[in-house]
């Protein structure tokens, strides 16, 4: 019995003594974001830690420990004329290019997210009735909420229009958000 929690106990020890040394010498990398026309914060979690990453213009690289990280939270702010701003919420999947992001010791991963920006509806059909959801789509692919805010209110949602090829109006409505 002794020579069992002796060697659980050796297991163990050497199994902590990994972890504390590659944790220690898995060193540092950089991240950069490419969102242009846009302010970004990024929220990247690890096996470790959760590191929220703010993106401004004239802040170019962070640096952030190696390792892999999945993506849990990205908001992109538009400012006009520093009165009026405007954001929009990637939280859901898929993260597309996003959905591992690794670093490595020394070096820059880049990301480019955001614009162009792609609108696209999501239909799909049940027995008598068609749903038709809206998403915007990031250049890494990143799926963002088709809820937008300006200045912390959310802007109406957006209105459809269904029309056949001579151009008549088949149907109208109005998006719901959630």
């Amino acid at each position: 019995m002794k020579k069992r929690v002796g060697r659980i106990g050796l297991i163990v020890g050497l199994v902590v003594f990994t972890v504390v040394v590659f944790v220690i010498f898995r060193g540092d990398g950089y991240i950069k974001i490419e969102a242009p026309g846009f302010e970004a914060d990024l929220t990247l979690k690890s096996i470790w830690s959760s590191k929220t990453i703010c993106i401004t213009p004239d802040n170019q690289t962070i640096k952030i420990r190696a390792g892999t990280y999945k993506p849990e939270r990205l908001v992109l702010r538009l400012t006009k004329d520093n009165d009026q701003w405007w954001s929009i919420l990637c939280r859901r999947k898929p993260w597309g290019e996003l959905r591992k992001v690794k670093v490595s010791k020394g070096d820059t991963t880049v990301l480019r997210i955001g614009s162009p920006l792609v609108i696209r509806a999501d239909v799909q059909k049940n027995i008598s009735t068609v749903s038709i959801g809206l998403s915007l789509v990031g250049r890494a692919g990143e799926n963002y909420s088709a809820q937008v805010l300006t200045n912390g209110e959310n802007l109406p949602a957006p209105k459809l229009k269904i029309v056949d090829e001579m151009g008549k109006v088949l149907a109208t409505g109005t998006f719901e958000y959630g």
